[in-house]
């Protein structure tokens, strides 16, 4: 009977390492349902003010006409979206962000070409734990998203960073959104 109580307590081991396993499964479920959903942008005017001075504060360093130039190329690129949707596919993150395509990659960090207004740049996502990082890398530079999720579940708060050579600084801003559904 001695013999068998190391195989024993490893069967025991194994039986409970698979619950834990199980269990941390679960918790990115239960994170996947909070997370799935539309949320609506619920900022306000110092948001806005923040972002802009994000770019200017970037551009600083340009020449007056190189800085008008890329002030209004990285407005464009860094508009407050009115609302992103988050769903789950098996293995995949799907994103979508009012009239962009779908932002859509594995849920590991797997890269998977995006293109948005002829621009093409290589997206890849992660969920851990309360939040969802996106990055897109281009040629010009990279754009880092990253969604942070309240407790509850209703909040969502989006920290952008954008990244350049081209910049004197990153611009970096953060928005917020209220759940709809």
């Amino acid at each position: 009977m001695q013999r068998w109580r190391p195989m024993i307590a490893f069967a025991l081991f194994l039986g409970a390492a698979a619950g834990f396993v199980s269990f941390a499964n679960g918790q990115t479920s239960d994170q996947r349902a909070k997370f799935a959903g539309t949320f609506r942008y619920a900022g306000n005017a110092q948001q806005e003010d923040a972002r802009r001075a994000a770019i200017d504060r970037a551009v600083a360093g340009m020449s007056a006409f190189t800085r008008s130039t890329a002030r209004n190329r990285i407005s464009a690129t860094t508009q407050i979206i009115s609302s992103y949707s988050f769903s789950f596919d098996p293995g995949k993150i799907v994103v979508r962000a009012q009239s962009r395509p779908d932002m859509i990659s594995g849920d590991k960090g797997e890269p998977a070409d995006y293109t948005y207004n002829g621009k093409r740049s290589q997206l890849t996502q992660r969920l851990v734990e309360d939040r969802i990082s996106q990055t897109f890398v281009s040629d010009d530079g990279r754009r880092e998203n990253e969604y942070a999720l309240s407790p509850d579940g209703q909040s969502l708060l989006l920290k952008v960073t954008v990244i350049s050579s081209r910049l004197s600084t990153p611009v970096i801003y953060s928005l917020s959104y209220k759940k709809a559904d």
